[in-house]
């Protein structure tokens, strides 16, 4: 991991520093007044590039009379900020930090083992998984307004390139009906066309259902900095070196197993 690689818990602490703030309709610098601290210091905090102590978490939340149970988090998130790895138990701050992480990244590699993945998936297909009932209903709503943004960001210069890498389980007629995964595929095929873009098929008999989860590599010239493991709620985000070089592995080994013609 590169040194400037920026840690999952310090972004999703300095988005809740500056969220704190912006709800009270407060600005930066006479925020800055009211703790007794100069504004490039506080600025530095709501950016991420400068670790807040905990105490000092305590002091902006309470000047800012924030609820009690955004002031424990996010004190509790200082006091983790130098962790590599971060939990989100939610869902809630998996988008917030997926976005940051493609921000830095020059290659994204996404392998989603019996789904589309989200950034390919049309309405129709999006909406099935909805009405299955297994997800949150306020997680399945972010997750429909990131499907957008990451449509919207694949398809714009300028952006990283992105391979998907699918399993042949999301290609068959048990995850939706056969009309709605024809439509799905015929998307998926016209997406590639994209220069940025790349989807790639992985032979179930190459890697079977259920063998290696669903993860997201990024990548910048320096190599592989984040990946985010994908869970039913949210996603772990791994930034270790150890975890880097193991997910870095295993992404090359699912391109070697990987086919480019042989969709449905």
């Amino acid at each position: 991991m590169t040194d400037a690689a920026p840690l999952p818990a310090l972004i999703v602490l300095a988005s809740g520093l500056r969220e704190a703030r912006t709800r009270r309709g407060i600005k930066l610098r006479r925020l800055a007044d009211m703790v007794d601290l100069h504004p490039g210091v506080l600025s530095a905090f709501e950016l991420g590039r400068r670790v807040p102590p905990d105490t000092t978490v305590a002091h902006i939340l309470g000047v800012l009379r924030s609820p009690n149970t955004v002031r424990e988090q996010l004190v509790d998130l200082a006091r983790r900020a130098h962790e590599r790895d971060f939990i989100d138990h939610t869902g809630r701050d998996e988008d917030l930090l997926r976005a940051t992480y493609e921000q830095r990244a020059t290659h994204v590699t996404e392998w989603s083992p019996s789904l589309i993945p989200q950034a390919l998936q049309t309405v129709d297909y999006a909406h099935a998984l909805r009405e299955t009932n297994l997800l949150d209903p306020d997680t399945a709503d972010m997750r429909s307004l990131a499907r957008t943004v990451q449509q919207l960001s694949a398809l714009n210069e300028p952006g990283p390139r992105h391979t998907f890498l699918i399993g042949e389980a999301a290609t068959r007629t048990e995850a939706s009906s056969p009309t709605m995964l024809r439509d799905q595929l015929d998307a998926v095929t016209t997406m590639t066309r994209h220069p940025r873009m790349s989807v790639r098929l992985v032979p179930a008999i190459d890697c079977p259902p259920g063998l290696v989860e669903p993860f997201t590599l990024y990548e910048d010239r320096a190599g592989a900095f984040a990946v985010a493991v994908r869970h039913h709620q949210g996603a772990v985000f791994l930034t270790h070196d150890a975890a880097l070089a193991t997910y870095k592995k295993t992404a090359k080994s699912l391109q070697r197993r990987a086919t480019d013609n042989a969709w449905p």
